[in-house]
């Protein structure tokens, strides 16, 4: 089975920016278009791609270029599996699927998830674990016109992505997080096996897929002791 055209493009891409010299430029996006003879959207998606896990750059007006600086080891603040994370690590990573219910969800998030008023979606309670030890509690939205007939039992032994590319063919191309420093409340720390008042990330993310649709919206609280944010921030030399 041939990879979608954007996976094409980035792995292409890839190969690319591995032969090049920091700060190198790379084609416009014009030259682009010409070389793949994809859409434009697909060109920006795969450039969206690699800048978000900082393999380039780019400057209002001089164009793309390749990234000084790349770090081998994901951040939570990109799109990463967990359970390879922790294994990296050389932990066991385990998943509690807690409960799956479909619900009309709050203004806010139907928002996110470009649903109209009363469409519903599936709100998915996770616990995540690295040798047994929680690691991350998790609340995530999936639209039910998109995953329709979804059930938590489709979760046993399979990744969520796993689930949302093999059933319904829907692929997950660019997250778009927001990060807070809270302390955790008495409820969530018992989730996380923590005291109450400790520190913790709270992660809002909103998937988009390859058709630049939002097919999930999760709201983490991440243990403050065991995550590190990373955060790539470029001068912009053109303003």
């Amino acid at each position: 089975m041939q990879k979608p055209l954007y996976q094409r493009v980035i792995l292409d891409l890839e190969k690319l920016i591995k032969k090049m010299k920091p700060n190198e430029k790379l084609p416009s996006e014009r030259q682009l278009l010409v070389k793949y003879g994809v859409s434009r959207n697909t060109i920006r998606l795969a450039l969206q791609n690699l800048e978000e896990r900082g393999l380039i750059y780019r400057l209002h007006g001089k164009g793309t270029f390749v990234s000084s600086i790349y770090l081998d080891r994901p951040n939570i603040g990109g799109i990463y599996s967990f359970s390879e994370e922790v294994m990296r690590e050389g932990q066991k990573a385990t998943t509690q699927n807690q409960s799956l219910e479909l619900v009309t969800p709050t203004r806010k998030i139907a928002e996110q998830l470009n649903l109209a008023e009363n469409e519903q979606a599936y709100k998915l309670v996770r616990l995540r674990l690295a040798n047994n030890e929680p690691r991350m509690f998790s609340t995530t939205y999936l639209p039910e016109k998109l995953f329709p007939k979804l059930k938590i039992s489709d979760l046993k032994n399979k990744t969520l992505y796993g689930v949302l590319k093999e059933k319904y063919n829907q692929l997950s191309v660019i997250a778009f997080e927001d990060v807070q420093a809270v302390s955790l409340s008495k409820p969530e720390s018992e989730y996380l096996a923590e005291k109450e008042g400790s520190p913790s990330l709270k992660i809002y993310r909103k998937t988009i897929n390859d058709k630049n649709i939002p097919i999930e919206f999760t709201i983490s609280l991440a243990r403050g002791d065991k995550f590190i944010y990373r955060s790539r921030q470029y001068n912009d030399l053109a303003k």
